[in-house]
């Protein structure tokens, strides 16, 4: 079968690898019809973020079933489903107490990270991890229910309020994903960024669109505007803590190892601000997809569809240079790759 593999040089080779077996009555043989493109799979490409090599990325993807163990009842072949790449052990310390998305086994079963992932014509998982696709929903919509997960997980962890004032720092497609959420929560949503093309998608389902190419964020926010902010650029946590109000949330979401910031916590202390970082889904999948469901404009963030074999123009339409590893002019937002 056609997979993307990372390959010793920290490459992604288009590969004809075995198809993969059930090896366990509780596993399910996906076939796999769309995968969207993550930031962390652009980070393994650039070397920041580690991967094992040797096996497909790739992990917010739907399919149908084709094959099912002996003991799987929860899912049927011909079935069209969505996986939580997320899995946990259930018994480790972190599931034990209600954090699974810190599971201990995790280095070691990271759909697309550590264990083979999803840019595959098919992908075998434990059928606990399956949710089923509704009949009206795409593939391509469906792969927005992993992130969109991850989002809800993030903001359960907040002092969200229907008429909490949020502002979204980032209009990816985690950053678009954040402020559709809150907006259908009944907050008052503003977005900024500094890609032009993100900027123009913004402003066609948010009114209020920052640009911080020119102008500083600081410069477009008076102190004290926002009770939860949200970075998914992992580089402005400092500029956050300005334009938080007091009692208010800033949530760190994106990640930039290089970023270091400096910080009073006297003056967290002073206006009861609280800073919060998250990672991946938290049993929230059945949220996400009743989300994507209700809200239309989720649809939206999906802009780019290419067939496998069109790996590199999927990236390059994120701005991943093959050659240099370097980022550039991002000509999309949230893009998938399907197999056939």
């Amino acid at each position: 079968m056609k997979a993307l593999v990372l390959n010793e040089n920290q490459g992604l080779e288009l590969r004809d690898i075995p198809k993969p077996k059930i090896c366990r009555d509780n596993e399910a043989l996906i076939r796999v019809k769309a995968t969207g493109i993550c930031g962390t799979d652009i980070h393994i490409l650039m070397g920041e973020y580690s991967a094992k090599t040797g096996i497909p990325l790739g992990h917010e993807s739907s399919g149908v079933v084709e094959e099912i163990g002996a003991k799987v009842t929860n899912v049927k072949p011909g079935e069209r489903v969505i996986l939580d790449p997320t899995y946990f052990c259930g018994i480790c310390f972190y599931c034990q107490n209600d954090r699974p998305n810190y599971c201990g086994e995790k280095s070691n079963t990271e759909t697309g990270v550590s264990h083979g992932g999803t840019y595959a014509e098919y992908h075998v998982v434990d059928s606990n991890f399956l949710h089923h696709l509704p009949d009206e929903m795409s593939f391509e919509t469906a792969t927005l229910a992993e992130p969109l997960a991850c989002v809800i997980n993030a903001l359960r962890q907040t002092r969200i309020k229907p008429e909490s004032r949020v502002l979204v720092v980032g209009t990816g497609p985690m950053g678009l994903l954040f402020a559709l959420a809150t907006k259908s929560m009944g907050c008052e949503v503003t977005v900024g960024d500094i890609s032009n093309y993100r900027i123009k998608q913004a402003k066609l389902l948010f009114q209020k669109v920052q640009d911080y190419r020119e102008t500083k964020l600081l410069s477009l926010n008076p102190k004290k505007s926002f009770d939860l902010v949200i970075d998914t650029s992992g580089r402005a946590l400092e500029e956050l803590i300005e334009v938080v109000d007091r009692g208010g949330d800033i949530l760190v979401i994106g990640l930039d190892y290089s970023y270091e910031a400096k910080i009073n916590p006297s003056y967290l202390t002073d206006n009861g601000i609280r800073i919060v970082g998250s990672i991946d889904s938290n049993k929230t999948f059945y949220a996400a997809i009743k989300m994507l469901q209700q809200v239309k404009d989720f649809e939206k963030i999906v802009t780019h569809t290419f067939p496998i074999d069109e790996y590199k123009m999927a990236f390059q339409t994120l701005g991943l240079d093959f050659r240099s590893l370097q980022r550039g002019e991002i000509l999309g937002n949230k893009v998938v790759i399907c197999p056939e």
